[in-house]
């Protein structure tokens, strides 16, 4: 995608997989039971679908804990970096699956989850970062997440 970023020390690298181009863990926080992981995805200059497409996308794939629609819910921003657009979503509740999760079958539902996700406008096509994770480790994550795109810059 014409960008590079540098994971934070305190992540484990999880190596490629599939469509992943990247993915990393951080171990449970105190009083979380799970980690939490970010995947990496790029599909190409012209691929991967729009940001809005995205951002809606990951919204669906969380129920609120009291029965509401999840696209009411979503914290959003935006910002810039090197000329990159970077679109943000984050919400918590119950986490239904989607791409991100282990191929082959239907996962439980995650109650008590919180789902980041970043789509940066790279030079040659978007970059999504998706992050999920009980609420306390992924809130522990979220922050390196969005420093290491903030310190994103384009390749070369």
């Amino acid at each position: 995608a014409g960008v590079t970023f540098t994971p934070p020390d305190a992540w484990r690298s999880l190596g490629a997989s599939g469509m992943r181009q990247a993915q990393f863990r951080l171990d449970p926080v105190a009083g979380d039971d799970r980690p939490a992981e970010v995947n990496v995805f790029y599909f190409g200059p012209e691929s991967g679908g729009g940001t809005e497409a995205n951002l809606q996308r990951w919204i669906g794939q969380m129920s609120l804990p009291d029965g509401g629609d999840p696209a009411g819910a979503p914290g959003r921003s935006e910002f810039t970096v090197h000329s990159m657009v970077a679109h943000v979503v984050s919400l918590e509740g119950t986490y239904r699956g989607g791409m991100g999760r282990p191929m082959g079958g239907d996962a439980e539902p995650e109650p008590g989850t919180r789902l980041v996700g970043v789509v940066l406008e790279g030079p040659q096509g978007s970059v999504f970062f998706k992050l999920t994770g009980p609420v306390a480790t992924a809130k522990a994550m979220e922050e390196d997440l969005l420093a290491m795109v903030r310190d994103a810059r384009p390749a070369g």
